[in-house]
């Protein structure tokens, strides 16, 4: 059986990191259950990014290792390097993309629902995490919902809608 790529291995932590915060959610665990739906959200987009853009992971000229995050080259200028970070950061980076021609269809289907993580922080998890609102885990819950969605959809069809 062949290696899973990159994108396989994205697309299989999105589905369980959403399953394991629904699970901690359940339990009135919502600091961990919103990390996991962040953590959820941008496996999905990863996943996407490497599967219908010019986004890799692969080793760039004069390098010898893979990156560990996808990455790309500004689309107007070509000694610029895009790297795709966490949730929180993606909303910018793929804007930043999306003026190249694979990035724009991606970033207008995603906008919205990775607004919702704009005050997601991998951070957040050295803290308490007693001012986070269920109706905010909720939110993000929803929004990486309709990411997973649309990231099975696209598998499906084996395009963006």
């Amino acid at each position: 059986m062949p290696e899973p790529t990159q994108q396989q291995h994205f697309a299989s932590a999105a589905s369980r990191h959403f399953l394991d915060g629904d699970y901690l959610r359940k339990g009135s665990r919502l600091p961990s259950a919103d990390h996991l739906y962040g953590f959820a959200a941008e496996c999905a987009v990863k996943s996407l990014l490497l599967y219908f853009t010019e986004v890799q992971m692969e080793p760039l000229e004069g390098e010898e290792k893979p990156s560990a995050k996808p990455r790309a080259r500004h689309p107007e200028d070509a000694e610029r390097i895009i790297e795709f970070g966490h949730v929180n950061e993606l909303v910018r980076e793929i804007k930043l993309f999306a003026s190249g021609r694979s990035g724009a269809p991606l970033h207008a289907l995603l906008d919205s629902d990775l607004r919702a993580f704009r005050r997601w922080s991998v951070a957040h998890r050295y803290r308490d995490g007693g001012w986070l609102q269920a109706d905010v885990v909720d939110k993000r819950r929803e929004a990486a919902h309709r990411i997973l969605a649309l990231h099975e959809t696209a598998m499906i069809r084996k395009r963006l809608p």
